[in-house]
Parts: C-alpha cells; sequence; structure tokens
C-alpha cells in the first residue's frame, strides 16, 4: 500500500504524510508486529493502567490478529508506527524523533493506532529492560505512564486518543524510566527545544561532568509526585541506577517545567511542594513561555482561557490572575548535582 494514497484516504495532515512515509521506509522490525489478543491484550491494558473509560474503549475497537476488523489503510499506520519503534529501539541518547497525535481525527481507531502499536512492543519493551538488568517493576511502573497519558488526552479532548504519543514513544526508545517519585530521561547536556543549558565555554568551567554533551538525567514529574520525601529517595537512586544499568555516570540532572518558574513562591509561600521542589535546583537560561504548560497541567485544558478556567484552590487561582493581570508564566530549566 502507497502511503501518500493512505494519507490522502485518512485526510491526515502535511507533517503526519511526512512521518507515515518515512516510517514506512524504515527496515522491516526483526520481531515481527502481533498485537496482543484477549487475556494477553487485557494484561497489557492493566500495566498500561488504562483509566476504565478508556479501556472500555479499546476493548470495543481493539484489532483481531493481522489487523483484523480494521481497514486496510489504519492497520497501514500501526505498521509505521511499529516499524519506527523498532527502529528506533536503540537511538543514541540525546536524539529526538516526532511522533503524529493524530488526536484530532474523526477515526477513534486512527486516534488509537498509538496505543496498538506500542502494546505490540510491551515484549520487546521487557526484554530490553531485562537486558539492562532493569527491575521489572520499573518497566511496570514505566508502561503505566501510558495510561496517565491517555486519561488527560480524554480530559483535554473529550475523546480517545493520545495526544502526547511522542512522550509515550520515548520509554520504548529506552528514554523514560519510573524510579520511586520521579521520571528519568538519560540524555545529554545542552540546548534541545525548550531545555536550557549554559554556553559551551561557560559549561566547560563548571567543572567534571557539566561541560555540553556530558552525559544528564533529564528529571519528569509524575501528576502528584512532588511530596519531598519521595522526591529525596528518587535522587538519591538516580545516580546509582544510571550508573548499574544506562552505562553512564550523570553527576547533574536537570529540570524544564512550568514548575520552576520562580514566581510560584510568591503566591504559594512556605510549605508548598512546588516551592520546596524549586529550591533544590539552580536555573539556568532564560526560559520560555508557559502559560499553555500551566493549563495542560493544572486544568487539564488544551487552551489558556481564564474564563473557564475553574479557581478552587491557591494554585488554580494564581495561575488564572497572574494571565488576567497581564502577565505570564514561564518553564524555566534548572540543575542539582546528583548525590553519588
Amino acid at each position: 500500500m502507497d502511503a501518500d494514497i493512505v494519507a490522502d484516504r485518512l485526510g491526515l495532515a502535511e507533517d503526519e504524510r511526512r512521518w507515515l512515509i518515512a516510517a514506512h521506509e524504515l527496515p522491516e522490525p526483526v520481531e515481527p508486529l502481533v498485537v496482543p489478543q484477549g487475556e494477553d491484550a487485557r494484561r497489557v491494558w492493566d500495566e498500561f493502567a488504562l483509566a476504565e473509560e478508556d479501556r472500555a474503549e479499546l476493548a470495543r475497537l481493539w484489532p483481531g490478529p493481522g489487523g483484523a476488523g480494521w481497514s486496510p489503510e489504519v492497520w497501514f499506520v500501526v505498521e509505521g508506527m511499529y516499524r519506527r519503534l523498532a527502529a528506533d529501539a536503540d537511538l543514541p541518547v540525546g536524539s529526538w524523533v516526532d511522533w503524529p497525535a493524530l488526536v484530532g481525527h474523526g477515526d477513534p481507531r486512527v486516534r488509537s493506532a498509538s496505543l496498538v502499536a506500542f502494546a505490540a512492543r510491551v515484549p520487546a519493551q521487557y526484554a530490553a529492560h531485562g537486558a539492562l538488568g532493569v527491575d521489572p517493576a520499573v518497566t511496570r511502573a514505566t508502561l503505566a505512564d501510558v495510561g496517565v497519558q491517555t486519561a488527560r488526552s480524554r480530559r483535554m479532548y473529550g475523546r480517545s486518543g493520545v495526544e502526547t504519543a511522542s512522550w509515550v514513544a520515548a520509554q520504548f526508545r529506552g528514554r523514560l524510566f519510573w524510579v520511586g517519585g520521579l521520571q528519568l530521561e538519560p540524555a545529554v547536556l545542552g540546548d534541545q527545544g525548550g531545555v536550557e543549558w549554559y554556553p559551551e565555554g561557560e559549561a566547560a568551567g563548571l567543572g567534571v561532568g557539566m561541560a555540553v554533551g556530558d552525559p544528564v538525567l533529564r528529571l519528569h514529574i509524575p501528576t502528584g509526585g512532588l511530596d519531598p520525601v519521595s522526591v529525596t529517595d528518587a535522587l538519591g537512586r538516580a545516580r546509582p541506577f544510571a550508573r548499574a544499568h544506562l552505562g553512564i555516570d550523570p553527576v547533574v540532572a536537570t529540570c524544564t517545567s512550568w514548575l520552576l518558574d520562580p514566581r510560584w513562591g510568591e503566591v504559594l509561600g512556605e510549605g508548598s511542594n512546588i516551592v520546596s521542589f524549586q529550591r533544590r535546583f539552580t536555573l539556568v537560561g532564560r526560559g520560555q513561555p508557559g502559560e499553555a504548560d500551566v493549563f495542560r497541567f493544572v486544568f487539564g485544558m488544551s487552551e489558556v482561557d481564564v474564563v473557564a478556567a475553574p479557581r478552587r484552590t491557591r494554585l488554580e487561582r494564581a495561575a488564572v490572575e497572574r494571565v488576567e493581570g497581564g502577565g505570564g508564566w514561564q518553564v524555566r530549566t534548572g540543575w542539582l548535582p546528583l548525590p553519588v
């Protein structure tokens, strides 16, 4: 089947068309595409920790063996996604490959294509983690983020899908490990997208392990994951985990988040877990506009809408009132030294 024809028939956007063409130019995966069925499928949905509504919808539309029950065009999309996952399994640290969200598509099968491809890669995920000596409990915790992202998409758009499919795909490339209270992403120091770092000359003068290109762990915070005791425990486990399982020994960790905007301290004050988390980091760079991230993660809204946003908590009120007053929020990057 031709990728251009599929893109036309499904009404894919131009960037989605290009992605699909590139995916089908990749080599045939060593492990063939086999979508779990019956009890095996239910076990994968358990590992994804899918919310009941998302799980029920998937159960209604899940494809049979070889894509039975799905159109050839939609199955072609799944095959392309599976090829991409297999080809990127050994993607160099610091590399990034985009992934189509498809959350706006009218066909729920198209919106769920990512979940089918991810499900088919679960055995390979356990095998890859096992080869690194990673505890299966870490693999299970990491896989559970699929359900978190799927539920967030439903809250934001009122329909099934994985709007953050690029983020979910990262874990199947060995780029995300949920260890304790934090998610760890092996990467390298430097500017990449919204992640900032010092200029090359300045970074080189900061000491061992701080230069552009040196290994780093990027920290990501699961929903509700800012308990100080849990964060301290996760930070203590991070560097030993990287040495034991990832073949790197990062001196520092970075975090790029709306949570690091220091202006939260002005409105949340002492006793706030957000403020406590911020104080662990040294900020670097100038930051990026962060209102969209604040409304996404605080309110579960896909757009900045001060009229529709609730104001039940101090955090919600602060988020809205600053924007209403003509101010804004930032996504900031910060770093901290990792315990040995």
